[in-house]
């Protein structure tokens, strides 16, 4: 459940942008709480982390179609706030977000993605992320930390069904035997590894041989 005194900018503006005219939000539904529920459909908002919603997903799939929408922040702009509030600062950040990172994720509910009740929406935007320097980020070296995201707008959205949806392209652009280097080379950057990783769990790669300090793996074509 979303602690709505501590739901982000950013999750409650899709929350409202996703719900329909009669849909109902934060909506139990067998002991779990939903986004939205509108004509018998959940949709959840996940800005992070998919793997949270294992369980929710293995209960509710049989019985719902679910939709989760997942943010991908292609430009982002950084509000740097000082202990007391006031602003310091405000630059664009040299990351960009990429449809590549939601591999970071997906491993963690791969059994569930081709379930025909679930869709996932990657919505690509540009955010203001919001972050305060008061001493008491996380790291040991008490870093800025982000105490919001907003949304600034919307560039495009896709929906997907399925491993195959996340993969084919991705392997319509590998040659026929294939390292890391070659996932990078298609965009994939400081993700490569988890895309590697999700091809061989889903069983689209396999183990060919080694080639100097590299694995070399084969498309299985499935």
């Amino acid at each position: 459940m979303i602690n709505t005194y501590n739901e982000t900018h950013l999750h409650r503006t899709l929350k409202n942008l996703y719900s329909g005219e009669g849909a109902e939000q934060e909506k139990p539904l067998h002991g779990f709480i939903c986004d939205i529920f509108e004509d018998g459909c959940i949709t959840e908002i996940q800005t992070s982390k998919l793997t949270a919603l294992k369980h929710k997903l293995e209960t509710l799939l049989p019985l719902y179609p679910i939709t989760v929408v997942y943010p991908v922040i292609e430009n982002a702009f950084i509000i740097m706030l000082n202990a007391d509030g006031t602003q310091r600062s405000y630059r664009k950040s040299p990351k960009h977000g990429s449809f590549y990172q939601i591999f970071r994720e997906l491993s963690g509910i791969l059994p569930l993605l081709d379930h025909p009740h679930l869709s996932v929406r990657i919505v690509y935007m540009d955010c203001d992320i919001i972050k305060i320097d008061d001493k008491q980020g996380r790291s040991r070296y008490k870093n800025a930390r982000i105490i919001d995201k907003k949304l600034l707008k919307i560039n495009r959205e896709e929906i997907l069904h399925g491993v195959n949806s996340f993969t084919q392209d991705i392997l319509n652009n590998l040659p026929e035997l294939c390292i890391s280097t070659d996932v990078k080379k298609l965009g994939a950057g400081v993700y490569a590894s988890y895309v590697m990783s999700f091809l061989k769990k889903s069983g689209k790669i396999m183990f060919c041989k080694k080639a100097g300090r590299y694995n070399v793996y084969k498309k299985t074509g499935t």
